[in-house]
């Protein structure tokens, strides 16, 4: 568009056009300006405003026409100006060129000069040098005596020397325009031994700075004399690169790079010092590792010591040799490390390693009192997959061991089932076996060495534990079942088998509590917190604990389930409410008797399993017995059988009321329901017997509606149908959509 626009024309001015848009502009501006009759009154005034606009805006015109005439003028005459240069310009080339044509023959002319100039310039420079060359070998011979006499800054000057000429000789040849590969070939033979002198002497330095820390304190300045050395080769390094970077040579050997050579031998040799402490092995002693670290610890101790009292005042202030010891140190410590990780680490050597990485950044190795050093801007000694890593390999065997031992532990405990002795009781009575001591003393233990490492692997033990205890606990109670199951075949066998059921029931007991120690022990700040993955983590101990409960309450039924054999196989429960049971007490007695005998065997068993059992063996008890009495068995055909019946039914309730209430008072007397079903019986005039169902069911909701018929119809004095009436009468209907409450009578069938 800017092209199209510099080449063709500009259009021409519409005069007449602008003219009649700007009256047409000036008449809406001045019927704007005279809408209402009052504003004529101010046309002058009008008048006068625009006609100072228009003297302004005339003036502003004139004076840019004005600029704009004055830079076309000056630009003019600058074209001018130039014009007149370029021709001076084109004249003065066209003179250079005649000249140059002129000269064109000279060049051929002068060649020979030019030839002896270069030989002359090679005679200059070896002339210069001549006393170094002709004198070369003879310092050659003394420079290496002196290196081999340790006088080693002496030598280093004739080196020097030597370089010099080498160089110097070189340069010279370098800078003719046309190099002879022969003279460059002679003069690297011709120096060549100069290249073996200065390896020989880097040999000698390396030697002083590898032992830079049993010189420091014996003869310090030899590693003064080996830096000065080393700094003047670092300086005439950096004056050979500058160089080339102005005339592309370079002498042969440079850069030496030794300062660089200087860190990288100290670093070999802090390398080897680790890794030559390394005495033993895992074939000649299980406790290498723990030896080695030791001694490492020590030998660090010691000589960072030394690096930092002794090194700084050596060593020139551009080195900050203590912070590049440390890091040198630490790069080397994490590279042992990782070798001894790929070469694999077995069980408690992977707690070594981590619990010496622990200790690393304490007072015990770089926060030491006379150290104090800061290790972070390093990095980590070990990265935290490694570290990860190696937490999970070891708590992967630990999961091992840990599934082995409990494993082993409960085949030996299961063979003590079998004892023909009953199981150990503690101070208080109560039986127990060794399984849960030998689960918790396996798993101290392995807490004790997660401590050593740090508290994150301890919650990951704990962890670990919770779930191997969880597995082990399905376990255990397939163990308790086969132990029962056994039994139940020849209940001859085990001779003590209430008694380790008993044991087995009063363990599970002692791992939930053990359980709720850890918790307490180990995460205490985290049950401070009210943080919902803390609520996961109590939860899983939580859920052990139920678990075992779980186990403690079959334990419990299987040693109630010894106590109703017994009831079931002397047919107690089976003469209530009958002929036989109205003319005698036999079963109740055989009831009271069983309990009492057993009971001998209960106190063993710990206060919550044993108020738990006492609890449902009452309710058991009770519900044979209200299963006897409204079964329908016995239908008495006069007032004085119901009343009779009915008196024995409560005296039965407060003798087995009183039987449990002497083993445990903290159990509610459910046999309080036997009197009140008893008044039902014994109520003479049944018109009353609706307040008294109404009394019943407010007392029992669980009670239906078909048990109250039961229960009247063992009355003998009503017909079913009555019954019936009675019960609707008494009873509002049920409301299929409303769950029933649960009790005593729920269980019951109809």
């Amino acid at each position: 568009m800017a092209a199209e626009s510099t080449l063709s024309p500009p259009a021409p001015l519409d005069l007449g056009r602008m003219e009649m848009e700007a009256k047409e502009t000036a008449k809406k501006h001045i019927a704007n300006l005279l809408q209402r009759p009052e504003q004529l009154e101010r046309v002058d005034q009008y008048k006068r405003r625009i006609s100072r606009k228009k003297a302004s805006v005339d003036t502003m015109l004139k004076t840019a026409v004005q600029s704009q005439l004055d830079g076309v003028r000056t630009g003019l005459n600058q074209l001018q100006s130039a014009l007149q240069d370029v021709y001076e310009i084109k004249q003065r080339l066209d003179e250079v060129d005649e000249a140059y044509r002129s000269i064109s023959p000279l060049h051929t002319k002068l060649m020979e000069l030019k030839k002896e100039n270069t030989r002359y310039c090679q005679l200059a420079s070896a002339m210069e040098n001549l006393k170094h060359i002709f004198t070369a070998p003879e310092i050659v011979r003394k420079t290496e005596e002196l290196i081999n006499e340790g006088k080693l800054l002496q030598a280093h000057k004739h080196l020097t020397d030597l370089e010099q000429s080498r160089d110097d000789l070189m340069f010279e040849l370098y800078k003719q325009p046309q190099q002879s590969p022969t003279d460059n070939n002679t003069l690297e033979k011709y120096f060549r031994d100069v290249i073996k002198l200065s390896e020989q002497l880097g040999k000698q330095l390396w030697v002083i700075i590898q032992r830079t820390l049993m010189s420091v304190r014996r003869e310090p300045t030899l590693i003064v004399t080996a830096l000065r050395i080393i700094e003047r080769e670092e300086r005439t390094d950096e004056f050979y690169i500058k160089r080339k970077a102005q005339t592309g040579f370079i002498p042969p050997g440079r850069p030496k790079k030794w300062r660089e050579k200087c860190f990288s031998i100290l670093e070999e040799s802090i390398s080897s010092r680790i890794e030559g402490n390394q005495f033993e092995d895992r074939s000649n002693n299980k406790m290498w590792l723990v030896r080695h670290l030791e001694v490492t610890r020590q030998l660090m101790l010691e000589d960072l010591k030394v690096v930092k009292q002794m090194l700084p005042p050596i060593f020139p202030p551009e080195y900050n040799i203590v912070k590049k010891y440390v890091r040198m140190y630490h790069k080397a410590l994490s590279s042992h490390f990782q070798e001894m990780i790929l070469q694999g680490l077995e069980g408690n050597e992977i707690v070594t390693l981590l619990q010496w990485v622990g200790i690393y950044n304490s007072p015990e190795l770089m926060k030491h009192p006379a150290l104090d050093f800061d290790t972070k801007e390093f990095g980590p000694l070990l990265e935290t997959t490694a570290v990860d890593e190696l937490q999970n390999q070891y708590l992967k065997t630990m999961k091992l061991n840990i599934m082995e031992w409990t494993k082993n532990s409960l085949t030996q405990d299961q063979k003590d089932w079998y004892r023909a002795e009953h199981p150990d009781a503690d101070g208080d009575g109560y039986y127990s076996t060794s399984l849960p001591v030998i689960i918790f003393q396996m798993m101290e233990q392995n807490l004790q060495v997660a401590q050593m490492i740090g508290e994150d692997m301890v919650k990951k033990v704990i962890e670990l534990f919770t779930d191997e205890l969880s597995h082990y606990g399905k376990e255990y109670r397939g163990a308790l079942q086969s132990f029962r199951d056994r039994h139940l075949q020849d209940r001859s066998e085990p001779k003590f088998y209430l008694h380790y059921i008993i044991a087995n029931t009063n363990n599970c007991i002692a791992f939930g509590d053990y359980m709720s120690q850890l918790r307490k022990r180990y995460l205490k700040e985290e049950l401070d917190n009210k943080d919902e993955y803390i609520y996961i983590r109590k939860d899983r101990f939580q859920t052990l604990t139920d678990e075992f409960n779980r186990i403690g309450n079959f334990g419990a039924n299987c040693v109630l389930e010894e106590v109703f054999i017994d009831l079931k196989n002397s047919k107690c429960f089976e003469e209530l409410m009958t002929k036989t049971w109205q003319q005698s007490s036999h079963p109740v007695e055989v009831i009271c008797a069983t309990w009492n005998d057993y009971s001998v065997d209960f106190i063993h068993l710990k206060p919550v399993f044993h108020t738990a059992l006492v609890e449902e063996g009452q309710k058991r008890v009770l519900k044979e017995y209200l299963k006897s009495l409204l079964s329908k068995k016995l239908s008495f055909k006069t007032y004085e059988e119901r009343k009779s019946a009915a008196e024995k039914i409560c005296k039965e309730g407060d003798q087995m009321g009183a039987l449990f209430h002497k083993y445990t008072n903290k159990t509610e007397n459910l046999f309080a329901v036997l009197p009140m079903l008893a008044e039902v019986l014994r109520l003479r005039d049944s018109s009353m017997m609706s307040l008294e169902l109404t009394g019943l069911v407010t007392k029992h909701p669980d009670m239906k509606a078909e048990q109250l018929v039961n229960l009247l119809m063992c009355r003998g004095d009503l017909s079913r149908a009555d019954a019936r009436q009675i019960v609707s009468d008494t009873i509002a209907e049920e409301d299929p959509q409303k769950p029933r409450p649960t009790g005593i009578f729920t269980d019951i069938p109809c």
